[in-house]
């Protein structure tokens, strides 16, 4: 039988892999001393980065300001000055008044042209929803507009020097413009409303807006209160007024206008069945409508009626 290892004792240590290290070589020594060719290249590895920096800095320099010299030139093209301008979607508006308020001078540098200026500009005018500006190279510029459409009309009165007279709104209360054709307008006019100050574009108060929310019922009222209210009076303290084409005035409060005015619907319908002419109507009663004949010089009396 083959004799068994021997057993690992202080005489016979395990076997360990590997070459052991000769200690009696300068190797080791040598190995950690610092050579002096080591820190002469790390210098110049250093100053040639440097180098490369400054020329790379040196270089972008030239090409900034040969490209501000190069946007200068362009500036003072006469190649992109504006020579045409495009005005699109003005109905009401006149052109004069438009370029007016766009201010683009004669010889203005197509990049110079600050087009979100220009919009604020156009959007100032009343009647304006919306404005946007597109340029084209190398010389056109196009003014898009987009005006309010006109919704009811306001008497003034003698407001201000400014604000007197007929003015168009649109649906959410911006002034549209003047009215000077003498149009018939579809709704009935609001009169009463304090008028803008100086420069604004919506007349103020809450009667303006109470006037547009009454103006909305009466279209959804339909029938004869639509086609016979000819003014609201909204100035009154006890609530809007209604006046009728033959001169009716009708109180309808503060409240409750769509009922109100599904009520008027029928006394109208009644009064004209009738043949009669009354002076007023007074619906600011609950379940009641009083009605004021015409008045003469022996007649004074009132009619209640319970609806």
């Amino acid at each position: 039988m083959p004799a068994a290892p021997a057993r690992p004792t202080l005489l016979v240590p395990r076997d360990r892999p590997g070459r052991p290290v000769d200690v009696a070589t300068r190797e080791a020594f040598i190995a950690r001393q610092r050579q002096p060719g080591r820190r002469l290249r790390r210098v110049r590895r250093a100053l040639r980065m440097l180098g490369s920096v400054v020329a790379a800095g040196l270089v972008l320099a030239a090409l900034a300001v040969a490209g501000a010299a190069a946007a200068h030139a362009l500036l003072r093209s006469r190649l992109l000055a504006v020579s045409d301008v495009t005005i699109v979607g003005a109905r009401r508006l006149s052109e004069a008044a438009v370029r007016a308020a766009a201010g683009i001078e004669p010889e203005t540098s197509l990049l110079a042209l600050d087009p979100a200026a220009v919009a604020r500009r156009l959007e100032a005018l009343p009647g304006v929803r919306r404005a946007r500006v597109v340029r084209h190279l190398p010389n056109r510029v196009t003014l898009v507009i987009e005006e309010r459409e006109p919704y009811a009309l306001v008497n003034l009165g003698t407001g201000g020097e400014d604000a007197s007279g007929l003015i168009w709104i649109d649906a959410d209360g911006y002034v549209v413009g003047p009215e000077r054709h003498g149009t018939t307008p579809a709704l009935p006019v609001l009169s009463g409303v304090e008028p803008p100050a100086r420069g604004d574009r919506q007349p103020t108060g809450d009667r303006l807006h109470a006037g547009l929310a009454l103006l909305r019922a009466v279209q959804r009222a339909g029938g004869r209160v639509a086609a016979r209210i000819s003014e609201i009076d909204l100035e009154r303290p006890g609530g809007p007024v209604l006046y009728t084409l033959d001169g009716t005035s009708v109180w309808l409060g503060s409240e409750g206008w769509a009922e109100r005015l599904a009520r008027l619907d029928g006394v109208l319908g009644e009064l004209e069945d009738r043949g009669e002419r009354v002076e007023s109507v007074d619906l600011r009663f609950r379940d009641l409508v009083v009605l004021r004949p015409r008045t003469s010089p022996t007649t004074t009396a009132a009619t209640t009626k319970e609806r």
